[in-house]
């Protein structure tokens, strides 16, 4: 009997905690779930370290070896490749008989996040057998002036409704945990963790929405400040070249 398995895509090594409760109640119920990252996160060339990491929070949230994929390719460089991701996505698609896709938003955060959600959306676009679509937040600039305008693990004004899943004491616990494992990247993970705190994790869960698949990623995904261009690691126009210039061959 055809069985889909549940495929969380991430850009990085740590993108997992945001949506680690999620990943864990596939689990609990006994979901085939597999996990992809396109980069091992090497920006300051520390890879192993990162990869390191991942595999001690994958054993934290229980996700066997054997359902990790990694294709290391370069962390803030997947803009010239966007195509062959997109076919590097189709091809797990295909061979791991994907029914449903979890991925980085589109919300101005990092240019990879932002560069994966269009290269999944490309690769659904083209799979014979075409996967929901969804995708969840990780943090943005479209915050209020006490956040010091960051929203964390919350979706951009506009575009589709977002759906929750509820975490328990114990899920919170196990994604906090998660954090801690990620030491390279300490200096992130504590504010997330103060901000995704037991509290709020109780009372908001974890967001995601579908993915409109005819969505138009010339159009910046929201009016306001892209984190990536404040932090000079790319500008939205390199993001719209690169979407140009690769072509969109649905199969259906």
């Amino acid at each position: 009997m055809y069985s889909p398995c549940t495929l969380f895509i991430f850009a990085h090594p740590d993108d997992d905690v945001f949506i680690a409760g999620t990943m864990r109640k596939f689990l609990e119920h006994g979901g085939n779930v597999q996990a992809v990252w396109l980069t091992s996160g090497d920006a300051r060339g520390n890879s192993q370290v990162r990869e390191a990491e991942l595999h001690v929070a994958m054993d934290l949230l229980g996700l066997a070896p054997a359902a990790l994929h990694l294709l290391r390719r370069p962390n803030r460089g997947l803009l010239p490749v966007l195509d062959a991701v997109a076919g590097d996505l189709l091809g797990l698609f295909d061979r791991l008989g994907v029914g449903t896709v979890f991925t980085t938003a589109y919300e101005g955060g990092h240019i990879d996040h932002d560069a994966l959600n269009f290269a999944a959306s490309q690769a659904a676009l083209r799979a014979t057998r075409r996967p929901d679509m969804l995708e969840f937040p990780l943090y943005n600039r479209t915050g209020a002036l006490y956040t010091l305008g960051w929203r964390i693990n919350d979706f951009p004004p506009g575009g589709p409704a977002a759906r929750r899943t509820e975490l328990d004491a114990e899920l919170i616990a196990r994604k906090h945990r998660m954090m801690r494992a990620y030491r390279s990247q300490r200096g992130d993970m504590l504010p997330f963790r103060f901000i995704l705190s037991r509290t709020r994790l109780l009372r908001r869960g974890e967001p995601y929405r579908p993915i409109p698949l005819d969505r138009d990623y010339l159009t910046p995904p929201h009016a306001g400040i892209l984190n990536y261009e404040k932090d000079r690691h790319a500008c939205f126009e390199q993001f719209r070249e690169a979407v140009q210039r690769v072509s969109i061959r649905p199969q259906r």
